[in-house]
């Protein structure tokens, strides 16, 4: 195989080693008359036969990169790392479970054309849980509020990257990234088309309602400083309604020459300015822990070991 295959393949593994072979089976048969490679990453998954079906493979087929990650740096961490890695013209992403068909790959490759930078898989019909999909809509929200996403364009992990907005999405280098986002800050050509999602053949998600909520986080504040806009116009609203109520009760002080007891008015004020202040925090906490982060600079991720007859030591 030359120094730079034409394509990349780039499949985050977690808990996948019993089919894993079967999928790189699958994909190598669909590109065979491609010029390719296949980079395995696995995300410390907590088998024993995951990451020594990657290195057999590895070890025994020339075009296959596999890298062990030393501790589970999640799904994102885990494509920067095979995106680190590839060396293709073109970069494909996937996930390790079936549900991204690797015979609709040709049609990611027939829809890049020259004015064209990314191609992201739109599936027919999703086969995802109820909590995931809820989870996609709010992304898509975030994304067109944050980064002007076109309303009628569908995000996924089934995509076809050029080498240039793959090597911008490691060039910022953020330690919690979110592929998405970085995508649309790198590119505006991106297109879809439509491909077929399988449910899930074996195994279960990796996605815990936990993982999924902290997914969620990390688009919100990574992706826009809107929260603390909001919380601030919230302050400016809190401030200026303080100041009518102020007068308000004033001028009828005055007029009625009476105390007024507003024992309730007193309650219905302290709660509200009260949880308006612990929302305003909790944001800033947010935004302080992923600066605090940011500021350590914490590896990414951490590789154990890499196989594979292509891997220098400097490739990730």
């Amino acid at each position: 195989m030359s120094s730079r295959p034409a394509y990349s393949v780039v499949i985050p593994c977690y808990g996948s080693g019993k089919w894993i072979s079967t999928l790189v089976d699958s994909i190598s048969d669909v590109m065979s008359q491609l010029s390719h490679e296949i980079v395995l990453v696995n995300d410390f998954s907590p088998d024993e036969v995951t990451w020594p079906a990657i290195e057999q493979l590895a070890r025994t087929r020339p075009n296959i990169v596999g890298i062990d990650l030393a501790k589970n740096s999640g799904q994102f961490a885990s494509l920067m790392c095979g995106l680190a890695a590839a060396k293709g013209d073109f970069v494909i992403t996937m996930d390790d479970d079936f549900q991204h068909p690797p015979e609709e790959i040709p049609k990611l490759i027939e829809a890049m054309g020259p004015q064209t930078d990314v191609i992201i898989g739109a599936y027919d019909e999703k086969r995802h849980g109820n909590m995931r999909n809820l989870g996609t809509r709010l992304m898509d929200r975030i994304y067109r509020t944050a980064y002007d996403k076109p309303r009628d364009l569908k995000m996924g992990s089934f995509r076809l990257l050029r080498r240039p907005v793959v090597e911008s999405m490691l060039s910022f280098g953020t330690v919690r990234p979110v592929p998405g986002a970085l995508i649309l800050q790198s590119t505006s050509r991106i297109k879809n088309v439509p491909v077929a999602h399988r449910p899930r053949g074996e195994g279960t998600s990796g996605y815990s309602l936990r993982r999924l909520i902290g997914s969620t986080l990390d688009n919100i504040v990574n992706a826009s400083t809107g929260p603390l806009r909001l919380i601030s116009g919230l302050g400016f609203f809190s401030a200026a309604l303080a100041l009518i109520v102020l007068a308000y009760y004033l001028i009828r002080a005055i007029v009625t020459d009476r105390s007024v007891p507003g024992f309730s008015t007193t309650v219905l004020l302290i709660t509200f300015f009260g949880g308006a202040t612990l929302l305003a925090i909790g944001v800033l906490g947010e935004y302080v822990v992923r600066l605090v982060i940011e500021a350590g600079r914490p590896p990414m991720y951490a590789v154990r070991s890499k196989v594979g007859q292509d891997v220098a030591d400097d490739d990730v």
